[in-house]
């Protein structure tokens, strides 16, 4: 079935931007345009029928970093750059609440721990690393404190045997990624931002100040229909499939298996918890135990992460010894070389918004102002 006239003109024609891509970036995108441009037609286009890609997927931290990670980052990408991804990130995470607001995403400043398992290969940082590290971040998280060395009498439904030790931040929460996805769709639209789902773009034409992008009709269990439009701005926010329309660009789709229980009686931990230097997350979500990650592990198959992320699960966290898994799922990661995002002007009119490392929560929306504003600034 082709395209309707109707549907041709009212939808896919006469767009003064396009954002490919509808999770945070995208639709953040698709949102500031439209505020800072009141008359443009702007739409986002993404081709999972619910939306939202890893957005969708994710498993609601709202977090910035721990400190093995961090470290981790000031090895690779030196202390400037590391800085101005924390600083990324942490405003990120304030404009995404500001936007928003708190109970519309359903966030909870409930603070985060950092697990150093025993057997793991991750050493427990030191008083003074966790000072410097702290003097270092305080450039961008502006508190003296933003780690601090736990005792294991704070550690409420951990079990303390497992672990070398623990570090606390009060800085970071978690939310709800589907009130989340919710509120910032109904936002964009809100403000008249066309949010097209279910439409794959299979391919794009950069031109001088016009270009070309094709998109097909998801019908049934394959592709239909096809139709090019015509568009002066494009934000390419797919992330993790980046490639698919730019192959030169290094960001690779990386599986991240997310478990979570039924729910638990009387579950003592009601926190968010980073482990292995972030390879590894849980939290409590409604009372149930949440746990994913483990790609770090270099397992053959999905069944085999599963339960290396079951064991882990109920070996730190005792409750969960008799909960069934109740969902399981896999979110994509859009990863690379280096965790630096990518916000790139491709072309006059064209910017790439991608490879948020696992970190979309927090800097999506950054790197969407980021990206419209060099449009803008043409």
């Amino acid at each position: 079935m082709a395209f309707s006239y109707w549907e041709s003109m009212e939808w896919l024609e006469g767009h003064d931007l396009i954002a490919i891509g509808g999770g945070i970036v995208g639709i953040s995108a698709a949102l500031r345009a439209k505020t800072i441009h009141p008359n443009w037609k702007v739409a986002v286009i993404e081709r999972d029928s619910l939306g939202g890609g890893g957005s969708t997927k994710n498993a609601g931290f709202a977090c910035f970093g721990s400190t093995t990670e961090l470290l981790h980052d000031r090895k690779t990408l030196g202390d400037t750059e590391a800085l101005s991804v924390l600083q990324k990130r942490i405003s990120g995470l304030q404009l995404l609440r500001s936007t928003l607001g708190d109970e519309a995403i359903g966030y909870r400043a409930c603070g985060s721990l950092e697990l150093i398992r025993k057997d793991a290969g991750y050493e427990m940082p030191s008083q003074e690393i966790i000072a410097e590290i702290n003097e270092w971040a305080a450039q961008a998280t502006h508190t003296a404190q933003t780690f601090k060395i736990t005792s294991s009498s704070e550690l409420q439904g951990i079990d303390a045997t497992k672990i070398n030790g623990a570090i606390a931040s009060p800085l970071e929460g978690a939310l709800d990624t589907g009130k989340t996805m919710l509120a910032l769709r109904n936002m964009a639209q809100s403000h008249g931002v066309r949010i097209l789902l279910g439409l794959n773009v299979t391919d794009w034409e950069a031109g001088n100040s016009v270009h070309r992008v094709q998109i097909q009709r998801q019908k049934g269990l394959g592709l239909e229909d096809s139709i090019w439009i015509n568009t002066p701005r494009v934000v390419i926010a797919t992330n993790a499939f980046a490639q698919e329309l730019m192959p030169s660009l290094d960001v690779i789709p990386q599986p991240n298996i997310v478990l979570v229980t039924a729910p638990i009686e009387k579950l003592k931990f009601n926190g968010t918890a980073h482990m292995d230097a972030g390879y590894l997350y849980a939290r409590n979500i409604h009372n149930r135990m949440l746990i994913g990650g483990g790609r770090h592990w270099g397992l053959d198959s999905e069944e085999e992460i599963i339960q290396a992320l079951n064991a882990t699960m109920c070996s730190i966290f005792p409750c969960a010894q008799s909960a069934e898994i109740e969902y399981q799922w896999t979110g994509i990661l859009g990863v690379g070389m280096t965790r630096k995002p990518i916000v790139k002007r491709i072309r006059p009119g064209c910017v790439a918004a991608v490879r948020m490392g696992g970190m979309g929560v927090a800097i999506g929306m950054q790197l969407a102002k980021e990206s419209v504003d060099l449009l803008i600034a043409e």
